[in-house]
């Protein structure tokens, strides 16, 4: 298994999110996410990308943890939570201190518990509100 930071192609990128179910997005859009995302991993193996994800974010004060995505003849084998450490490990390495940085996510219906694993709340909760979003169709 080889891992990658910031090498994640747009080529890649839809054919992993293709082999999930999640469609074929445009390629264009998915070259302009990738060149505005603040970190990404991606994972080879067999000559083949396998996984991905990727931090969007404002890179300082609040992060979003996008795009988890390992196609399915490579899942349970523990790289979507190789992934995750990376990732994680990216953001506590920011040189930032005495500050508050939230990482978010959504996670696909019934993944929760491994986002749980890695201290991440389900919403709601007694602090905070419902997850809520907005898809645009152009």
């Amino acid at each position: 298994m080889l891992i990658y930071e910031n090498k994640l192609t747009a080529q890649e990128f839809v054919c992993l999110t293709e082999s999930v179910g999640w469609g074929c997005p445009d390629l264009k859009q998915i070259e302009i996410a990738l060149k505005n995302t603040i970190y990404s991993i991606s994972v080879e193996m067999d000559g083949k990308i396998i996984g991905m994800g990727r931090i969007i974010g404002d890179g300082a004060r609040i992060f979003y943890i996008q795009d988890l995505v390992i196609h399915p003849y490579y899942q349970n084998r523990g790289i979507g939570s190789k992934i995750m450490e990376y990732l994680l490990s990216y953001v506590d390495k920011l040189p930032l201190i005495n500050c508050s940085i939230m990482v978010g996510l959504m996670s696909a219906k019934g993944k929760e518990c491994f986002y749980e694993r890695f201290g991440f709340k389900k919403r709601p909760n007694e602090s905070q509100g419902n997850g809520m979003i907005l898809n645009i169709i152009k």
